[in-house]
């Protein structure tokens, strides 16, 4: 892409002003070399069809000459003796400009010379002289109408273009529907309209998918979760395995209603208490820590309200949680809440630092990204020094989502 683009009602335009200002330098060039010319054809004419009269020199003004030594020295010394028969511009130093005709040969063997001293007689320099102000006046109307002009198709051409690229910064934007009459712009809506229609397409697609795929894992999931709570009253002796049991459940769980949420078709306008919900997780996967030495800490001034779903905050912050808790070792996990932010940091090996075949974000990751998309907040998850994570959820204050 290039650096420096302009909007195009404004290349339009610069484009018109230097067509016409080109075409005006072109014409007026054209003009005056047409002037001079037109001049010295008729002079030359004039002289020539005196020359070739059989007794020259009845016209006024013209003179003469019979013979190079009859020359009056200054156009004696411009024309050779020998010069062939033609028609010559001869300008003299003091002596005025000539138009002479050469008949070599035609009287009595001696050339013949007609001159016409045309000094006072070109009108070009002094016509130009003194029509400059009209010319330049001419000028300037003619720039002002090629302005006036360029701004009208600049802006013709310009506004649905504008108007286009307005809308699709737009949030839900709507295509507009005048292209102006343009046909480029026409066939860009049609475009555009056609890729809209393919990408609801496939939207519709993952949503009826992810709709399907939610709905056939709640009952098998609903009959896991209840097997758990009842072996949970009484645990089995493989304490390790009914942990990661119950641990696969949850993590089903989580997935099943992140995946619900994305499958729906209108945002919820519910809030919830972040501090609460982050306690909950807390107190709901703090066993999952590789050990001791990993402290767990919530850093809140108070009560935070977020524009989103308990439900689906859970599903995000709790598959952020599980990540922090899978990948450290050591050090500490510490959950911050701010009034427009949630950001857990933790002193794990650290985003894109897992060892290959140990990654383990996969489909949570994305569906935090999904979600949190989905309801329009910020996400982004960053690698610390010398090694940890930070992923940090964002809102706006006035956002309801």
């Amino acid at each position: 892409m290039r650096k420096g683009a302009r909007p195009v009602h404004e290349i339009l335009l610069r484009a018109m002003w230097l067509s016409a200002t080109l075409a005006l330098v072109l014409m007026g060039g054209f003009f005056t070399l047409f002037s001079y010319d037109l001049e010295d054809t008729l002079f030359n004419r004039l002289v020539a069809a005196e020359a070739d009269q059989p007794r020259p020199g009845q016209l006024p003004g013209l003179t003469a000459y019979t013979g190079h030594a009859s020359l009056p020295p200054w156009l004696r010394a411009r024309l050779a003796a020998d010069e062939p028969r033609g028609e010559y511009e001869v300008p003299t130093d003091g002596h005025g400009h000539f138009h002479v005709a050469v008949r070599p040969g035609a009287e009595r063997g001696s050339t013949r010379y007609v001159a016409l001293e045309v000094s006072s007689l070109t009108s070009t320099t002094a016509r130009l002289g003194r029509n400059s102000g009209l010319l330049l006046s001419s000028a300037v109307l003619a720039l002002l109408a090629a302005a006036l002009l360029g701004r009208l198709v600049a802006r013709r051409i310009g506004q649905p273009l504008e108007q286009l690229v307005e809308r699709l910064g737009e949030a839900g934007g709507v295509l507009p529907g005048d292209d102006g009459g343009v046909s480029e712009v026409r066939a860009l809506l049609e475009a555009l309209r056609a890729r809209d229609a393919r990408i609801q397409e496939l939207l519709e697609r993952e949503r009826q998918f992810n709709r399907d795929a939610s709905h056939e894992l709640r009952t098998p999931l609903a009959v896991a979760q209840g097997a758990v709570e009842i072996l949970e009253r009484d645990p089995p002796r493989d304490a390790e395995t009914f942990g990661r049991l119950r641990h696969a459940v949850s993590q089903m769980g989580l997935l099943t209603e992140g995946l619900l949420w994305l499958a729906r078709e209108r945002r919820s306008e519910e809030h919830c208490e972040l501090l609460r919900v982050s306690r909950e997780l807390v107190a709901l996967y703090g066993h999952l820590r590789r050990g001791e030495r990993v402290e767990l800490a919530i850093e809140a001034e108070g009560e935070v309200q977020a524009p989103i779903p308990a439900a689906v905050a859970r599903v995000m912050l709790g598959n952020l949680l599980k990540n922090a808790l899978a990948y450290t070792s050591e050090g500490r996990i510490v959950i911050r809440l701010e009034p427009t932010a949630w950001t857990l940091s933790d002193t794990g090996v650290g985003f894109g630092q897992v060892q290959p075949g140990q990654e383990g974000f996969g489909i949570g990751l994305s569906l935090v990204e999904r979600l949190a998309r989905r309801f329009s907040w910020g996400f982004s998850i960053d690698a610390l020094e010398p090694h940890g994570t930070r992923a940090r959820l964002t809102w706006t204050s006035s956002h309801h989502a």
